[in-house]
C-alpha cells in the first residue's frame, strides 16, 4: 500500500510539472513573451522631426548628431522620394503652406509653400518635410552611443513628406482640379515615401509602426494625369487603417 501511495504521489508530482512545462511552452510560443522580454519583432516606435531644431530639442546632449542624421536623410531623399512625370500631379498631392503667418492675408509667395522640385532625371518630386528616426537610435544616443547614420537601415532613418489634407480626404487622385497653387491647403500630414501614414503636421510623440511599413525602396514613378490607386490612395488607406 505504501508503495502504491508513493507511486501515486510521484505521478501527481510529475503531472503537475508537465502542466507547468506545457504552460511555459504555450507562453513562449504565444504573444506574451514579447511583452515580458520587451521586444516586438513586428513593430517599432519611431519619432518624426520636422526640423533639426526639433531633433536637437530631443537630443539636447547630442545636437551635432541631429545634423549628421539630417545630412544622411538628404542623400536618401534623392533615391526614396516618390517621383512624378507631371509637376501639377506632384503638387496636387504634396503642395502645402509651410509659413502660415505669411499666408493669412490670402496670398502666398513661393517661399511660403512646399512645392515640387524637378530632379536631374527630369521627374518631379516633393521636398521632404522632416525625417523619421527609430526610437532605438535615439535611446542609444541618450546613453552616449551615436550609430553611424549611413549604417542605419531605411527603417531606422528616412525622409518623410507632407501630403495635403485635401488629398487624403479626396477620393480622386486626379490633377484636373489643381492649377498653379490656385488653392494650397494649410493643413497637411506626414507620410513615408511609400505612402504610410504617420500623423498630422502637429505630430509630436512616438508612433508605433509595423516594420514592414518602413521598408525602404527606390521612389515609385507615377505617370499620367489620373492616378486612381496612386500615392494619394495608398496614403488614404494607411491613414484609415491607423485610425481604425
Amino acid at each position: 500500500m505504501a508503495a502504491q501511495e508513493g507511486i501515486s504521489t510521484a505521478l501527481k508530482t510529475r503531472s503537475r510539472r508537465q502542466k507547468r512545462s506545457q504552460a511555459a511552452t504555450l507562453v513562449l510560443m504565444g504573444a506574451t513573451p514579447l511583452v515580458v522580454l520587451g521586444f516586438d519583432p513586428w513593430h517599432t516606435d519611431v519619432r518624426v522631426f520636422r526640423t533639426i531644431d526639433a531633433c536637437q530639442s530631443t537630443l539636447s546632449s547630442a545636437q551635432g548628431y541631429c545634423e549628421d542624421l539630417e545630412r544622411e536623410v538628404a542623400l536618401r531623399h534623392a533615391v526614396m522620394a516618390p517621383k512624378y512625370t507631371s509637376r501639377a500631379q506632384c503638387e496636387a498631392d504634396f503642395a502645402h503652406v509651410i509659413n502660415e503667418e505669411s499666408c493669412k492675408t490670402g496670398w502666398c509667395s513661393a517661399d511660403n509653400l512646399a512645392t515640387c522640385e524637378q530632379a536631374d532625371n527630369g521627374l518631379y518630386q516633393p521636398p521632404y518635410s522632416g525625417f523619421l528616426v527609430d526610437q532605438s537610435v535615439l535611446d542609444k544616443s541618450y546613453h552616449g552611443e551615436q550609430p553611424d547614420p549611413s549604417a542605419l537601415s531605411d527603417s531606422q532613418l528616412q525622409p518623410v513628406y507632407g501630403i495635403s489634407d485635401e488629398t487624403l480626404k479626396s477620393g480622386d487622385d486626379s490633377d484636373d482640379s489643381y492649377s498653379h497653387h490656385s488653392h494650397v491647403p494649410f493643413f497637411w500630414h506626414y507620410v513615408t515615401a511609400n505612402g504610410q501614414y504617420l500623423g498630422n503636421k502637429n505630430l509630436r510623440g512616438p508612433v508605433t509602426m509595423a516594420r514592414t511599413q518602413l521598408a525602404g525602396s527606390a521612389g515609385k514613378v507615377y505617370n499620367g494625369k489620373t492616378q486612381r490607386g496612386g500615392f494619394g490612395s495608398t496614403a488614404r488607406q494607411t491613414m484609415q487603417a491607423a485610425r481604425s
